[in-house]
């Protein structure tokens, strides 16, 4: 059985279970994304290993990376699933995940969309309102279908996370202010076709700091048995994600003090609890390779630019995000400072700005790592460039997982008025 995860052989060529990378390059072309299983099994197992002593249960968080192939391998593995749309739904659906076991988050949740996913007897929905909770009421009770509930709580904490991947604080869009709670979820014990399961918290993505995940699960917890002595049912807890990443050095994360937050609160407890890992599970296993186009030097910068572009990654300019970037061979030891950029006619397209790294050459490869999570999942077509091609390889073979939408894929889609 060859090594998991991205490794360099004695002649410092990069591969994965086995497989040469640039021979999985010449094979289907770059822009390429490449999935390792076996990563992704490995981050499930360590994840299990932090809540099995709970009574939990991992929803892989959908948005992270929606593609069938991997919904479906996670599904395998246990897992549920977390989503924010109904597209998502039928994507699970499709992956061959059952309805029961899919938690409805989100702050827009269309009627059209509660309907579906009602009729389809979805596990539960995180509900992040009380006008959402009633619009939900009326169509449950028009359906005459018992809809599951549970709060999203705002717990008003700023974790040290990106501004715009920060969910916890009172001036998001997100959840339902605390000093609410009490008289929504005495509500739900009131209206028909409506069956309390609990509460929910969720403060952002890229948590480093531990201690913001025990203020939100302690104050969420005290709040539930809070609920609980005032005679309310409150079977259940969902603890979100945010688990950070470490995207510069390949590190995974440290699960052992997030399983000592979990156990300390909850392993006495009787709640049924959710969790909701997107990014930890699946960031570290995916790459992305790119071919380099050319080299281009001015008085005060060298550009290298390749075939990816922001169309392919834009957390680099949306993000201010690092991603490690390698030569897939190292041809040469010399070092230069470089912006590695895209084809793309907007100064910000970049991959990365001022960066050392060895020497390249025309056609040479690159890859740039921990790109499993929201990288080909917040893909676009602008400037009219086709998607990337998608690759898993599961037991040391390799799968295409996501045909590229080429150019005529992309011009059948529109129509041509005939002006007189």
């Amino acid at each position: 059985m060859s090594e998991i995860g991205f490794y360099r052989d004695e002649n410092d060529d990069l591969y994965v279970q086995g497989i040469k990378i640039s021979s999985l390059a010449e094979k289907y072309g770059t822009p390429l994304f490449i999935y390792d299983a076996g990563l992704m099994r490995q981050s499930y197992d360590i994840f299990m290993d932090a809540i099995n002593k709970v009574k939990g249960n991992i929803h892989y968080a959908v948005k992270a990376n929606d593609a069938l192939s991997i919904i479906s391998y996670f599904a395998k593995l246990g897992c549920g699933a977390d989503i924010v749309s109904i597209g998502e739904f039928e994507k699970c659906v499709a992956a061959g995940m059952s309805p029961q076991k899919i938690i409805f988050s989100g702050v827009g949740k269309d009627n059209n969309e509660i309907e579906l996913a009602l009729k389809n007897n979805v596990l539960q929905f995180n509900i992040e309102s009380e006008e959402e909770l009633n619009d939900i009421s009326k169509i449950a009770s028009r359906l005459k279908l018992t809809a599951n509930i549970c709060l999203r709580v705002n717990p008003d904490i700023a974790p040290k996370t990106h501004k715009k991947i920060s969910t916890g604080e009172k001036e998001t869009k997100f959840g339902i202010d605390f000093q609410n709670v009490v008289s929504i979820y005495e509500k739900l014990h009131q209206l028909d076709y409506i069956n309390p399961v609990g509460l929910g918290v969720h403060i952002g993505s890229q948590i480093f700091d531990f201690n913001f995940f025990y203020r939100a699960y302690f104050n969420l917890k005290k709040l539930a048995d809070d609920l609980k002595l005032r005679g309310y049912k409150v079977p259940a807890l969902d603890l979100g994600g945010g688990i950070g990443i470490h995207y510069s050095k390949n590190l995974k994360p440290d699960f052992s003090n997030y399983k000592k937050i979990v156990l300390d609160l909850f392993e006495k407890s009787d709640y049924q609890l959710s969790f909701e890992p997107g990014r930890s599970l699946i960031a570290e296993a995916g790459v992305l390779i790119t071919k380099v186009i050319r080299n281009k030097k001015t008085k005060d910068k060298h550009f290298i630019i390749v075939d990816a572009a922001m169309n392919n990654l834009i957390r680099p300019t949306l993000y201010d995000a690092y991603h490690k970037i390698e030569p897939i061979k190292k041809t040469s030891k010399s070092e230069i400072i470089a912006d590695i950029v895209g084809p793309i006619c907007e100064t910000g397209d970049f991959l990365a700005l001022d960066r050392k790294i060895n020497k390249v050459n025309s056609s040479d490869l690159l890859a740039i790592r921990t790109t499993g999570a929201y990288a080909s999942v917040m893909k676009s077509n602008y400037n009219a460039r086709k998607d990337a091609i998608e690759v898993m390889v599961y037991n040391e073979k390799d799968f295409r997982i996501k045909k590229s939408e080429t150019i005529k894929d992309m011009i059948a889609k529109e129509e041509i008025i005939i002006f007189d």
